[in-house]
């Protein structure tokens, strides 16, 4: 018994160092407006465009404010593949292609899943919105999406 509460402690440190990590992570900030059939929607993005920042994300966070989103950018279109391991935030994914056209939607992520959703193509960038504001918005394939990194 006293080797398994030496493990969780162990397990527990690690996901706390884990999380003080991401949390430490200085993302830039953009705008981003997707032209809908109902309109234009405009969102804050927090803008990964390294590796490194692609692959903590959303990661360890509790929430994210309603009208804002995680912006993964390539400098190159390529294929991606998204997955919600050690992500709490209910996700809806938008795949962008290098015109920012939206190319694939996967609505409702399920959290700390590490079910690949790939972009069944090469991709500029991915959007990663609250859960929901597709559906809420009338996001489809074929918006536009522009946006711009500050």
């Amino acid at each position: 018994m006293k080797r398994h509460s030496h493990q969780c402690y162990c397990l527990v440190l690690l996901l706390f160092i884990s999380a003080g990590c991401a949390a430490e992570t200085r993302f830039k900030t953009g705008s981003l407006t997707i032209d809908t059939s109902s309109g234009e929607l405009n969102y804050r993005v927090e803008v990964a465009d390294t590796d490194r920042l692609k692959s903590i994300g959303l990661m360890y966070r509790a929430s994210m404010p309603e009208h804002q989103g995680m912006l993964l950018l390539n400098e190159k279109p390529q294929r991606m593949n998204i997955w919600m391991k050690n992500t709490f935030i209910p996700l809806d994914i938008i795949y962008i292609d290098r015109n920012g056209y939206i190319v694939k939607i996967v609505e409702n992520a399920r959290t700390e899943s590490t079910t690949v959703m790939p972009s069944g193509g090469k991709v500029k960038a991915v959007l990663e919105l609250n859960a929901g504001q597709v559906q809420r918005q009338e996001i489809a394939v074929g918006d536009r999406v522009t946006y711009q990194v500050h």
